[in-house]
């Protein structure tokens, strides 16, 4: 990408309406307008975090009143919308409205889009994977919003704009790109491809409160006070890394996002309007232990997998026993079977950790924790 990218930066204290509404506005203002945006196309498709049917006090989901305010905006000036995701687990409607987003559709008249059912569709500019199964609710649409939320992650470190278009891949298709896609490279290749391929025209990110520590379901919210906008996806999850105090040079996906002509992730290459990034900047955030691992010693993931690698861990005392981890799992033969009182355990030499169990769990009873060896390997992997 040659052209420098423009991202908002707009103060938001609160998820409240009035207050929201004014950010939106302003943010649109400060990229120009829709009409600049959108050349014309009157149909769009929101396309918010819709992760898991989880309350969006939790911090795991694009919080419904950003959702609205979004919509209501679009509304206003004249456009025609729907709105979808594939989550982790479960239908797309019910999670919808077990996180608030569905009502929030509902009331302003916002049809769901078909994202359980699509079609396997050719991408000849892949650079690694050339075909994808998309929804067919994105591939009828005219112009995507993408909705994310800014939060960490233990399979890539954050999780933004970019890792949220992997909701346009339906469900059970997700996890076999898992299962194939071990290596964490790999699949942060795929994840370019899927957004080189299905690029968001705006991206609006939900950081007024964002994830620290167990990302990206059962981590700590973080009163953070902002929307982002751009109409580079890479842009915008390039400044939330700084924002949450990770340099996005040591984000594998960024990089390859960057030298694939996505987006741009350096500072000199990033125009940003709104609040100055140093006044974003608070506390970093609490990272999950695959950031260690990952950047620093990934010439030993062959051999430390047993010892040094983080694992996921299921704390027995707040485990229901319910299965979503051994149904979610993608491997063949699982990683998890059920144990004593029904509770799973692990078979490690199985798990790829890919930590969707972690992701999946409804309980938040699976954590991602470095072994022994590992800790005193390379050292206490948190930051305060």
């Amino acid at each position: 990408m040659s052209k420098v990218s423009v991202v908002a930066i707009v103060r938001c204290l609160s998820y409240d309406g009035p207050e929201l509404a004014k950010a939106v506005t302003y943010g649109m203002e400060l990229l120009g307008g829709p009409a600049s945006i959108f050349n014309g196309g009157r149909r769009l498709l929101l396309k918010p975090n819709m992760l898991l049917g989880i309350s969006p006090e939790n911090g795991a989901t694009t919080h419904p009143a950003v959702f609205a305010a979004v919509a209501e905006f679009f509304q206003k000036n004249g456009y025609s919308l729907s709105y979808g995701d594939n989550p982790g687990f479960g239908r797309t409607e019910t999670v919808s409205k077990k996180c608030g987003i569905g009502a929030q559709a509902k009331r302003l008249g916002i049809p769901l889009a078909e994202f359980e059912k699509g079609k396997e569709v050719k991408f000849g500019g892949g650079v690694q994977n050339k075909l994808f199964y998309i929804a067919q609710g994105v591939l009828d649409s005219e112009n995507l919003v993408n909705l994310p939320k800014m939060k960490t992650h233990s399979l890539t470190t954050m999780t933004g704009a970019l890792k949220n278009m992997f909701g346009v891949i339906p469900g059970l298709r997700k996890a076999a790109f898992h299962a194939r896609l071990a290596d964490p490279k790999a699949f942060a290749r795929m994840i370019i491809d899927l957004n080189r391929f299905i690029t968001p025209v705006l991206t609006i990110m939900d950081a007024v409160y964002g994830m620290e520590g167990n990302g990206p379901t059962h981590g700590d919210p973080v009163h953070t006070g902002l929307l982002l906008f751009s109409t580079d996806p890479v842009a915008v999850d390039a400044t939330a890394c700084r924002i949450m105090g990770i340099d996005p040079q040591e984000i594998f996906f960024l990089t390859h996002a960057e030298k694939t002509g996505l987006g741009n992730i350096r500072e000199s290459r990033i125009s940003i309007r709104g609040m100055a990034l140093a006044d974003c900047k608070g506390k970093p955030y609490k990272l999950s232990p695959s950031f260690v691992w990952d950047h620093r010693f990934p010439f030993l993931q062959s051999l430390g997998k047993k010892f040094l690698i983080p694992r996921p861990v299921i704390n027995k005392h707040t485990c229901t026993a319910c299965g979503v981890c051994i149904k979610i799992c993608p491997v063949r033969p699982k990683a998890l079977a059920a144990g004593k009182k029904g509770i799973p355990a692990y078979n490690y030499d199985h798990c790829i950790r890919c930590y969707c169990c972690q992701e999946m769990c409804p309980t938040g009873a699976v954590s991602v924790k470095v072994p022994p060896l590992g800790t005193l390997f390379y050292g206490f992997w948190g930051r305060s």
